[in-house]
């Protein structure tokens, strides 16, 4: 089951990556087959201060146009560029091929670019994670924190919760101390959660120590683009048999992942 809240998101936290699975009236101009993608991760300043770029997904049109952290996007398509779910929507309306106009502030200075739309990741390359399939690997961590390996192959015959957050995103962090109540309580049973994060291992840790996290966190920007996460909080939980049951983007309602839970480590191990 793929679950999205990524409107809920986006408002409650101004932080989407422009741009994923968007609203039905987002679809991309007459004759696009495909919604326009730019990969930046970005955050709603205060007013109408603009759109702050917070990351950039590697090999994405945002980077080939020159985007960086910290560029502040104050006009999109000659106006002001509003809300992320208001911007995400524009640039998937867009469609896949398109040039988009942006200037950003970069300092003092007003930097304008036009940025080559693409497709979204999950409709570049399907078949990357689909459910009831094995997910791509999660290449080499850097852990922070934790015991627990960050390594598909050895958590096989375990039920496992891959957290994709960042030290920005209000709800991630909402949803980390849920994650680390249910790690404790169901452990001996069979879960294991990972949290994994493109930011370094320094912040990881901060993170995790402040909010007294209990699971492993890991620094992994490789799983990031292999898993093509583009808003957060996204959670992919695995079976025993190390297959995708469940993609949940944005957060999930405790009791409902807890029954998800609960009948994944009932099930037998391969």
């Amino acid at each position: 089951m793929l679950r999205s809240r990524q409107v809920w998101l986006a408002a409650w936290c101004g932080l989407l990556l422009a741009t994923g699975p968007a609203p039905a009236t987002a679809d991309p101009r007459p004759g696009t087959a495909r919604p326009g993608f730019l990969g930046a991760g970005l955050r709603a300043l205060p007013g109408a201060g603009g759109l702050r770029v917070e990351r950039v997904v590697p090999g994405s049109p945002a980077e080939r146009a020159g985007l960086v952290a910290g560029d502040i996007i104050v006009l999109s398509q000659g106006v002001a560029p509003g809300s992320v779910e208001g911007f995400t929507t524009s640039v998937r309306a867009a469609g896949a091929g398109s040039d988009y106009a942006l200037v950003l502030r970069r300092g003092a200075r007003r930097v304008p670019v036009r940025a080559r739309l693409e497709a979204p990741p999950e409709e570049a390359a399907p078949g990357s994670l689909r459910v009831g399939q094995a997910p791509p690997g999660l290449g080499r961590s850097a852990v922070a924190m934790g015991t627990d390996p960050v390594d598909l192959s050895q958590l096989r015959g375990r039920v496992v919760i891959l957290d994709f957050w960042a030290s920005w995103c209000g709800p991630c962090r909402m949803m980390m101390p849920v994650l680390s109540q249910m790690a404790e309580r169901y452990r001996a049973q069979g879960l294991t959660v990972v949290g994994l994060t493109d930011e370094s291992v320094d912040v990881a840790r901060t993170v995790g120590m402040r909010l007294n996290i209990r699971y492993t966190l890991a620094s992994n920007a490789t799983a990031m683009r292999s898993y093509a996460v583009q808003s957060l909080p996204t959670m992919v939980v695995l079976d025993r048999g190390g297959n995708v049951r469940e993609v949940t983007v944005g957060t999930e309602a405790p009791g409902a992942l807890t029954q998800t839970i609960e009948r994944l480590l009932a099930e037998p191990s391969p």
